[in-house]
């Protein structure tokens, strides 16, 4: 029973760190910032 136990909670350790990485919503560079350079042809 002890190890079981350990388990879950190991498993709801693990679910809450990995639902905390990361940024939510779509990914994006703010052009404001970090203008990208363009290439120009002559």
């Amino acid at each position: 029973m002890q190890k079981l136990t350990k388990k879950i909670i190991l498993l709801l350790a693990a679910c809450f760190v990995l639902n905390a990485c990361g940024t939510k919503g779509p990914l994006y560079i703010p052009e404001q910032q970090y203008p990208q350079p363009t290439e120009k042809t002559q």
